[in-house]
């Protein structure tokens, strides 16, 4: 499909020329009468290159040190969604973007904006086509509600973004907007995409040209001050210790336009938004939770890998942290090192993996990665910890991501992993004489261990149809020392073969996918450990529905040699999003599944929950959810386990920076309660100033009432300061 430009770009004009406009949030185009003028015309989804169903007017201009674009989204303003929420919220109301690529090669695209209470929206869209959500700069955000529309208008600083200066530079731009209609949540940019092409960010026909701009070299620092108060239930009752106080400093500083250097010290790094519990009944391998901690969050990108050399997380209690990032034209740098005080230490297995909590460690992590058009790229990557009892890990590797032809992507990475255990009593469920990997033994004695990980995949991408043949191959005695690989002794193949069709405007169905895939998996010494034939469709109807249904046949599955055959499995998932009001999903799965103990079978299963959010108003939001499963004996009906979890969040939004919430939650599967009250002010992505609480109970044995385990009490505020 032939691409062509929306319009042609105006000459920018020089900065005498050119009138700022009033940044309020009103978008009068008079004031921006010097800017560049676009539109958003064309909606990518549910429709194909189909015209927008609103309209959506953009401008864009700029001065020595920032970036001006001004939105004005018309709409019918009965029916728009917006609410005032936190930052990073709003992707479920009518909101705007700008997506911006500096380097122009698809390596990336910064893409920022707004809904129309002027909620901040950013994230990195990625050449995979996958978006990092975690991805957090400063800039300032503005927007007015009018009678038939509603306009944001957005202030970037040129030094939040890396780029190579130059005297003349162009940077490519996609401009997009996701609103509603009475049917289906709408999707909309500024160019027709050609479905053919699978990086979206590549193929923008607009760029918009600056000339002589000077990003300013940040120097920031981030201080905080923390205190909190715990106590534990001892004697049935609750005492509390000594004041747990502590203060820490964070910062970064741009050495130059490409290149920026972060530092922590004694950071603190608890989560203001703890993780959801999952349910693990019947889960032999450790659980991996998403990184929220704000000094990650630049690079992750560079450190993505589809192996997961990388999982921050593994740096638990650092007391001292660099990290180094530099971007230049085609190169890219990412090194980040520190003294953690307490690292987890992983190791993975053919059926389980095995944790514990390891000691003080120095760690590393270097990634260097030259960049092509299309956002290809090889690299080379280094993780490295070495414990101060002794004891190291080592990971190299090799990787590159590769555009064949107009429609195919391949990607590879090799991995060799170089380990010498230190002698510790960290892995509390290791047994000497029966777990035993390859000839070595799981308990930490101090062993060297050596071995390798590769990732293959090759995918094809057209307007209907996807297809993508994916291997994996890790040895035995592969570990990932900063990553998360829970299973190893494993060589996987997996085929899947996907079409999608999109059907009229005016059509009860608006977008239907089928899938069709295959996998097989084989240990080392050619066991068949897993095979399966799985198909799915996803159906997007009128009046915002959206559901899924998958239905899978395991061949065969092995454990503790105990095989498994014959298996059928049945999902359903469904969304249903009338109003702004009102959002329901719900979803189940029945089946077959072993029961994964020492004395393994076949159990039936059932799952079932839901996740829920109603907006009372427009401040006021109330999420409850509820999940329960069981697995039953076949033979007797007996539940091997049976349980549920429910959670009530609670969240008040006094305007955009300053919320309360509480979440309350009951696990069955521990008969234990929590509840979490906090008070939030969170004015830009670093500055946070919390305090709040946690109480635990657990019944009481035999009897019918909670008692208090645990409670806990604190209070954090670091605020960024910018010279």
């Amino acid at each position: 499909m032939r691409i062509r430009p929306l319009f042609l770009l105006l000459p920018f004009l020089a900065f005498a020329q050119n009138t700022l406009p009033t940044f309020d949030g009103v978008v009068n185009p008079d004031e921006w009468s010097s800017a560049e003028k676009h539109a958003i015309e064309y909606e990518i989804s549910p429709g194909n290159n189909t015209p927008s169903p609103v309209a959506t007017e953009v401008y864009i201009t700029y001065d020595v040190s920032d970036l001006y674009v001004g939105f004005i989204a018309y709409a019918d303003m009965s029916t728009l969604r917006s609410s005032i929420r936190n930052r990073d919220e709003g992707y479920q109301d009518d909101f705007v973007m700008i997506g911006i690529d500096t380097y122009g090669d698809g390596r990336y695209m910064v893409s920022l904006g707004a809904n129309a209470e002027g909620n901040q929206l950013d994230l990195k869209f990625l050449p995979s086509g996958n978006d990092d959500t975690s991805y957090n700069v400063s800039y300032e955000s503005k927007a007015s509600k009018h009678q038939d529309a509603y306009h944001v208008e957005l202030k970037i600083p040129f030094s939040v973004l890396q780029f190579k200066n130059k005297p003349t530079m162009k940077w490519n731009i996609l401009l997009y907007r996701s609103t509603y209609t009475a049917d289906s949540r709408s999707q909309n940019i500024n160019f027709p995409i050609d479905l053919n092409n699978p990086c979206l960010a590549c193929q923008t026909p607009v760029s918009l040209t600056l000339n002589n701009i000077k990003a300013k070299n940040r120097v920031e620092f981030l201080p905080y001050v923390y205190g909190g108060l715990s106590g534990e239930r001892e004697d049935n009752a609750l005492k509390f210790g000594k004041l747990n106080k502590t203060v820490g400093l964070s910062g970064l500083v741009d050495l130059n336009n490409v290149t920026s250097l972060e530092y922590a010290i004694n950071p603190d790094f608890s989560q203001v938004e703890a993780d959801v519990s999952r349910i693990v009944a019947n889960n032999t391998f450790a659980i991996a939770f998403p990184e929220r901690r704000a000094y990650f969050n630049e690079g992750n990108d560079i450190i993505s890998s589809n192996l997961r050399t990388v999982y921050t997380r593994s740096i638990n209690q650092p007391l001292l942290s660099t990290k180094l990032i530099s971007q230049g034209e085609h190169d890219r740098v990412y090194w980040l090192a520190a003294y953690d005080e307490a690292s987890p230490y992983l190791i993975g297995g053919e059926n389980g993996s095995y944790f514990g909590e390891g000691t003080a460690a120095y760690s590393s992590i270097f990634k260097y990665q030259r960049t092509y058009k299309q956002g290809a790229n090889i690299s080379f990557i280094s993780t490295n910890r070495f414990f101060k009892e002794k004891g190291s890990g080592h990971v190299f590797g090799l990787s590159g991501l590769w555009r064949l032809g107009e429609n195919i992507t391949a990607e590879l990475e090799v991995n060799k992993s170089f380990t010498q255990e230190p002698n510790a009593d960290w892995i509390d469920d290791a047994n000497e004489d029966n777990d035993i990997i390859s000839g070595k033994t799981v308990a930490l004695d101090g062993e060297s261990l050596r071995g390798d990980g590769l990732y293959l995949s090759i995918e094809r991408n057209t307007k209907n149809w996807n297809t993508e043949l994916e291997y994996n191959k890790i040895s035995p005695l592969y570990q990932t020392p900063l990553g998360f690989v829970t299973q190893n002794n494993l060589e996987s193949i997996e085929l899947e073969q996907g079409y999608q069709y999109f059907f009229e405007e005016e059509d009860f169905l608006k977008q239907m996918n089928f899938s069709l895939e295959t996998e097989f998996r084989f240990n080392y010494q050619g066991l068949k450990k897993y095979s399966s034939v799985d198909a799915g469709a996803y159906v997007q109807f009128s009046g915002n529905v959206e559901s899924f249904a998958g239905y899978s046949h395991v061949l065969n599955e092995e454990f503790e040699g105990f095989n498994a055959e014959g298996m059928d499995n049945f999902e359903l998932f469904v969304r249903f999003n009338p109003s702004e009001k009102i959002q329901l999903r719900a979803f189940t799965s029945i089946g077959e599944t072993i029961f994964y103990d020492d004395d393994p079978a076949i159990g039936n299963n059932f799952f079932i929950g839901t996740f829920n959010s109603f907006q009372l108003t427009s401040q006021l939001r109330i999420s409850p959810s509820f999940r329960y499963t069981h697995l039953k004996n076949k033979e007797d009906g007996s539940f091997y386990y049976d349980g549920y979890i429910g959670r009530l969040n609670v969240n008040y939004q006094f305007n955009k920076t300053l919320s309360f919430r509480i979440i309350g939650e009951y696990n069955d599967f521990d008969e234990a309660f929590f509840y979490q009250p906090l008070f939030k002010w969170n004015p830009n992505p670093f500055t946070i100033f919390y305090v709040g609480g946690t109480n635990g109970y657990s019944r009481i044995e035999n009897q019918q009432r909670f008692s208090i385990d645990n409670s806990q009490i604190y209070l954090k505020f670091q605020y960024l300061f910018s010279l």
